[in-house]
């Protein structure tokens, strides 16, 4: 490591399971990078719903409880170190990305994480905007391109269609050439309008799984419903994608085998650099837009914890450290 990093940094970790009040800010030593990681010192981070349902315990008996936990994924910052078998970046660089150890990592003031996780960031990119992208531009795009593989002038609906992912996945469906039809309730609908939806659904006025649209691919970004509810929306051979992997998804799979070729997916999403790039040039372009709800302070974690769990938030919420 450089000399200049100092031996201990302030991060907010967990030592049980819980609630927002559970965190705690701690000084400790910086984490030590493998051969493939680089060590970044954290400007901003955001909050993804897998955040608050990993500090609730809802994955303790897949990860454990290595307590203290530090959590959170979406990062960025300024490179510090760099591992012996790192190639693309150099102490200094601005990088964002999304971190991918067990956990995450990234509500403190250093992380690390594998070389691949990362890009440069350009300096059109602000650095709150930075931390808000990875992990929601991520998913968007390998939901609606890879697993849902929509294609121009299909119909494309978006459940959640004002959080952060869904509010991206309207975009994204717009760019790949969709006719988007946007979910949200009606205090949202000016809010979903700007970014380009054809049609807007106030859930709370309209049953949606009951409606008589029909759909090519619908994409549950808020993880609400579940295949057989979905399936008579969908036209021949139409998609209902999630994020939420479920057990229940591999009794979806085979309800798919009498319906008119209907798929049921469900989406973990992958570090891809190149996937990254692509997104960062689309909102260098000005073609995608990462909506901010609200910046928060490091100190001020249980609140921001607390309020983006609520889910009412427009677009994504951020910690600044620096």
């Amino acid at each position: 490591m450089d000399n200049a990093i100092p031996e201990k940094g302030r991060f907010a970790v967990i030592n049980e399971f819980g609630g927002p009040e559970v965190f705690s800010v701690i000084d400790a030593a910086l984490p030590a990078i493998k051969p493939d990681q680089i060590l970044i010192e954290v400007h901003a981070v955001s909050i993804n719903p897998i955040d608050w349902k990993q500090r609730k315990g809802n994955h303790r008996f897949l990860l454990g409880a290595p307590f203290p936990i530090t959590l959170g994924y979406d990062v960025a910052g300024r490179v510090v170190a760099c591992g012996e078998q790192t190639e693309k970046f150099k102490v200094g660089d601005e990088v964002l990305g999304v971190l991918d150890n067990k956990y995450g990592g990234a509500y403190g003031e250093y992380a690390r994480g594998t070389e691949k996780c990362f890009v440069k960031r350009p300096d059109q990119i602000s650095i709150v905007r930075a931390a808000a992208l990875p992990m929601v531009t991520l998913t968007s795009l390998q939901a609606l391109r890879d697993k849902a593989e929509l294609k121009s002038g299909e119909v494309l609906l978006v459940n959640g269609a004002s959080g952060g992912v869904g509010h991206v996945a309207v975009q994204i469906g717009k760019i790949l050439g969709a006719h988007v039809i946007g979910v949200s309730s009606g205090k949202n609908e000016a809010f979903v309008r700007e970014l380009g939806v054809d049609e807007f659904i106030d859930y709370r006025k309209s049953n949606v799984i009951n409606s008589e649209k029909k759909v090519d691919v619908f994409f549950d970004a808020a993880g609400i419903y579940a295949f057989p509810g979905v399936k008579n929306m969908l036209n021949a051979g139409g998609r209902y994608v999630n994020t939420l992997p479920r057990p229940k998804i591999l009794w979806h799979k085979v309800l798919q085998l009498f319906t008119e070729g209907k798929k049921a997916k469900t989406l973990l999403m992958d570090h891809k650099p190149q996937d990254l790039w692509q997104i960062v040039n689309w909102v260098i372009d000005g073609r995608l837009e990462i909506k901010i709800d609200s910046s928060f302070e490091f100190s001020e974690i249980q609140e921001a914890h607390l309020y983006a769990e609520q889910g009412h938030s427009n677009g994504k919420n951020v910690i600044v450290l620096k």
